[in-house]
């Protein structure tokens, strides 16, 4: 390991004793029931007048935002997905503009949400686990947007303790649509939320897939049992684009298409390894398509780099107010959306908490337009997730990976000890590697390009007041645990809500 790996480990192994007591325990979040069966795809002539509409003359937009629940951004048909149909989510993407290369800080669930709803990267926000909440007092996009004269709802799984609106009848059902339809006058800010393709994977037809014919990726183990639980997977992204598809119906029977931004993302990628869990590209990088008549050029595409914390500021510029009014982490990418822009951001920023979904394993992680730069700051220790690597996981695939090794497989072999052993850095050049298979981090032809991302990676945990490893303990998860409980029943008191 070289003086310059030493330096920034030293760095984030100190303690910030700011940071300690900042975490939050989650809620258990309102379990939505799923609407009637409704038409899949809107009719042509809907989809014609979508295309030909004229520039909305609304002064604030309506904002409709989708959100997958695990669902691998390139399983999708826009992006070069081809083993399971997503026609409503490519007819998005057809009608709107595609980013190629948008991404998460931290591919979790509560880490995802509350850098969407918040603006804020995890360490700022409070969710630097799963399972935990926002620090007290945090602001989140409803209350930005309600503060510039939108109503605001959500629909479906929360995983997110900011208040809000919360809507019954996911996705379209009657309070939904009487949500949408309130006031005609008042723009409005509707969040989508699905649970697919979440495990454990039992809604959708997977007896439309052939398992023994389906197209693996390289991060996947080649076998059986994971094949089957494979198709179950993609039947829940299947039902995933019903829901889009339900959602656009809505839009078009309203008559609020034209003046409505829809933004879909898929979220971090799926539970199959090297994605959920990790810092690594299959889990960080997200699907995200923007459509709005009049303003977004149809059948788009961008390289634009976008961080998921953009949103909210992008949702406050759209709203008529100014994002730098804040302090926020993210910054607006509307001129990207109606391509007056071609790039945003210069990096990407991430990172890893494994408490207290198993043992803790820090891990932190930038990236610029060709590579990814990620330090395990533990990397003598090996990683354990205990929902995956247990003889009875529901995800299947890491007990089958167990399977395939002990009857010799060294394909099974070797994966099992890449995703359990990890160097301290590795180094992938993402455009063309996007399934990090060849770690460059020792090779001294890459020294310089190691160096810089490493020192950018150095200074934003120290703007973040990141401790790094001090911060993936049950100490300080159950500190911030107690903090939130704190603020919690302080609130009640004052008759208010958290």
């Amino acid at each position: 390991m070289d003086n310059g790996f030493l330096a920034c480990s030293a760095i984030i192994h100190s303690v910030n004793a700011e940071q300690k007591d900042d975490v939050m325990n989650r809620r258990e979040f309102m379990k939505a029931g799923i609407g009637g069966a409704v038409a899949v795809a809107a009719s042509s002539l809907t989809m014609k007048a979508a295309l030909s509409a004229k520039p909305t003359t609304q002064a604030k937009p309506n904002i409709v935002f989708i959100l997958a629940d695990d669902c691998t951004y390139n399983v999708l048909g826009c992006y070069g997905g081809k083993t399971v149909k997503t026609p409503n989510i490519d007819r998005l993407a057809a009608e709107g503009l595609t980013l190629n290369r948008a991404y998460a800080a931290m591919a979790m669930c509560a880490p995802f949400r509350a850098e969407l709803y918040t603006g804020l990267y995890p360490a700022r926000n409070g969710v630097t686990w799963n399972h935990s909440a926002t620090r007290p007092g945090t602001k989140s996009v409803s209350q930005y947007l309600e503060g510039l004269g939108y109503r605001v709802g959500l629909t479906g799984k929360r995983h997110f303790t900011g208040a809000t609106n919360m809507l019954k009848g996911f996705p379209v059902g009657e309070k939904v649509r009487n949500f949408v339809k309130a006031d005609p006058n008042q723009p409005f800010c509707l969040f989508v939320c699905s649970k697919n393709p979440h495990a454990p994977w039992s809604t959708g037809d997977a007896s439309q897939f052939d398992a023994g014919k389906i197209e693996l990726p390289p991060a996947v183990h080649d076998n059986p049992r994971t094949r089957e639980a494979m198709t179950r997977y993609l039947a829940e992204v299947g039902d995933l684009d019903r829901e889009v598809g339900e959602v656009l119906k809505m839009l078009a029977d309203t008559g609020l298409t034209e003046d409505t931004l829809v933004m879909f993302s898929s979220e971090q990628g799926w539970a199959f390894g090297f994605a959920k869990w990790t810092n690594w590209n299959l889990g960080i990088h997200t699907a995200m398509i923007a459509r709005w008549p009049g303003r977004i050029k149809p059948g788009t595409r961008t390289d634009a780099m976008v961080q998921i914390a953009d949103v909210t500021p992008t949702f406050i510029e759209l709203a008529g107010g100014d994002p730098a009014r804040y302090n926020l982490d993210g910054s607006s990418f509307v001129k990207v959306l109606t391509g007056e822009a071609r790039t945003h951001r210069k990096y990407i920023y991430g990172m890893h908490n494994n408490v207290p979904e198993g043992e803790p394993y820090p891990i932190r992680s930038v990236r610029d337009s060709k590579y990814h730069y990620l330090i395990n700051l533990t990397p003598d220790r090996a990683y354990h997730e205990k929902h995956v690597m247990t003889a009875t996981s529901r995800l299947v695939w890491w007990p089958a990976l167990e399977d395939a090794a002990k009857s010799g497989r060294d394909s099974a072999k070797a994966m099992m000890a890449r995703f359990r052993n990890r160097p301290a850095e590795e180094l992938y050049r993402t455009d063309e590697d996007p399934y990090e298979l060849n770690n460059l981090a020792g090779d001294p032809s890459y020294a310089e390009v190691k160096a810089t991302l490493r020192a950018e990676l150095k200074l934003w945990m120290a703007k973040q007041k990141d401790p790094g490893a001090a911060l993936d303990t049950r100490k300080a998860y159950d500190a911030n645990a107690q903090a939130h409980k704190q603020a919690r029943k302080s609130a009640g008191k004052n008759g208010k809500k958290l």
